[in-house]
């Protein structure tokens, strides 16, 4: 594998995983598509990037899951998205976005308690955002946790 480009086939699968999310008429193979685009996306970072790019792999295949129903599944990528925060001094859009994938991981559980409180946790870590886009961003994508 020493002619592949890992980070060019990370970016194109994790923007993949974007346009299947993006699509309302998903089939259950477009479903399936999304995880594994989600955890190829993981893979080449994996050989590719750093902390910030893991941390946001780990985010987007908890995405993934939670978006075609595998609670348990999203949750145990949140969690290690959330405790790769630790690890690196994480832009604050970054730790505003790992508690999203929490509150969107308990969601999928059906946990409204853990739910509830990683979505307040990451309302006010979003409003701390200094940038307006990433701000934007990120609440645009809270705005999407199912409640």
């Amino acid at each position: 594998m020493q002619d592949v480009d890992h980070r060019k086939i990370a970016v194109e699968t994790y923007n993949h995983c974007w346009d299947l999310l993006d699509r309302d008429d998903r089939s259950q193979d477009e479903d399936f598509e999304l995880l594994t685009s989600a955890f190829a996306s993981r893979y080449h970072w994996s050989l590719a990037g750093g902390p910030e790019q893991w941390a946001v792999s780990n985010w987007m295949v908890s995405r993934a899951a939670a978006d075609i129903g595998e609670g348990s599944l999203s949750l145990a990528f949140a969690l290690r998205a959330n405790d790769a925060m630790q690890e690196f001094d994480a832009p604050d859009w970054l730790v505003a976005s790992a508690a999203e994938g929490l509150a969107r991981a308990y969601a999928a559980l059906g946990s409204e308690q853990d739910r509830d409180e990683w979505f307040n946790n990451a309302e006010s870590l979003v409003e701390a955002i200094a940038d307006n886009e990433d701000r934007e961003l990120i609440a645009s994508q809270l705005a999407t946790v199912p409640r």
